[in-house]
């Protein structure tokens, strides 16, 4: 396809109630790859960005965007042989990230996970990447290195700086517009360890499902939900609706809610994190959500039932080395 001038973009976009249009395939793959490539004005960016968010994205241009985003992602990491790839972008407001101690406890019973994620300056938000190294495992600061943790603890940690900086500079630009752009959703797809399992966490309501539509087109099996905070947690106080998706077919399986109500955390810290793992402290939300995000992921990726999945689940969590830290050599 012609490269068209990046104002033809934004006009078909911004036209109006009436003019406005989605973008092709092709428009929307030239159009993110450019925006990736810094060729544009930085102003252009801004325009683009902000009126697909109005918009919202139609599944043909996040598909296009994901491609343009996974043609510039290190070829190096498919040498960590992920099979589970989770996006940790949301960060928490409310509740610790206690989905943390789910991937733990795969990445003990021998699965090997990629976590990736970002933060946003200012959110006022937890990340994982606050928590990991306080849980034993360092953030990795380069690609050589994530390799060397998922050697010893069958995970790795990497920032979207490193893994795709362009599209980390896109999420950063939060600060200037005071809204989230796509480039928060497109971190969410983009596997970038080509995992054949990924897990998805989102926020808003229609979004799991629009995720699903644009799962149905990957070679990997998917799991996406509306997770606390918008992270890759189950929040058991309401209905989860978990959309599995394998070989271009979705199936919504619906998550229980369990009694109970749990108040905001107070002590937002690792220090609370690590006395329920050691077993000093009671917390109901986190051992439901610990227990909750463990099945879904373990449904996933063993095709389980909820009733097996759970049980296995809470076998190992109730199995846990206490006395260690939750990520660790294996």
């Amino acid at each position: 396809m012609r490269s068209l001038p990046f104002s033809e973009y934004i006009k078909a976009l911004g036209k109006g109630q009436k003019g406005a249009r989605h973008l092709t395939f092709d428009e929307a793959y030239d159009a993110m790859g450019r925006v990736l490539d810094n060729s544009i004005a930085p102003e252009q960016a801004g325009a683009f960005l902000m009126l697909l968010r109005m918009q919202e994205e139609s599944v043909e241009e996040l598909l296009a965007f994901i491609r343009a985003c996974r043609e510039r992602v290190p070829s190096e990491l498919t040498a960590l042989n992920a099979q589970l790839d989770i996006g940790c972008y949301a960060g928490k407001r409310r509740q610790l990230p206690w989905y943390l101690f789910s991937v733990a406890l795969l990445a003990s019973s021998g699965v090997k996970v990629c976590l990736h994620g970002a933060s946003e300056p200012g959110s006022q938000r937890f990340y994982a990447s606050h928590a990991l190294p306080d849980l034993g495992l360092p953030l990795a600061e380069s690609i050589e290195q994530a390799k060397h943790h998922q050697a010893a603890c069958n995970v790795s940690y990497l920032d979207l700086g490193i893994a795709l900086p362009e599209l980390d500079r896109l999420i950063k630009l939060r600060e200037l517009f005071g809204l989230r752009s796509c480039a928060n959703t497109l971190a969410r797809l983009l596997n970038p360890s080509h995992a054949p399992f990924a897990v998805q966490g989102v926020y808003h309501v229609h979004l799991d499902e629009r995720h699903a539509l644009v799962n149905e087109q990957f070679k990997q099996s998917s799991l996406v939900f509306r997770g606390d905070g918008g992270d890759p947690e189950v929040n058991t106080e309401r209905e989860t609706d978990l959309y599995f998706t394998q070989a271009g077919q979705t199936q919504k399986v619906v998550y229980p809610a369990s009694p109970g109500w749990a108040m905001k955390e107070r002590d937002i810290s690792t220090q609370t994190m690590l006395s329920v793992w050691r077993g000093e402290q009671s917390h109901h939300y986190a051992e439901e959500a610990v227990i909750a995000s463990l099945s879904a992921y373990l449904m996933l990726l063993h095709n389980l039932t909820h009733d097996a999945a759970k049980s296995q689940a809470v076998a190992m969590w109730e199995n846990r080395e206490k006395a260690q830290l939750p990520f660790g050599p294996v």
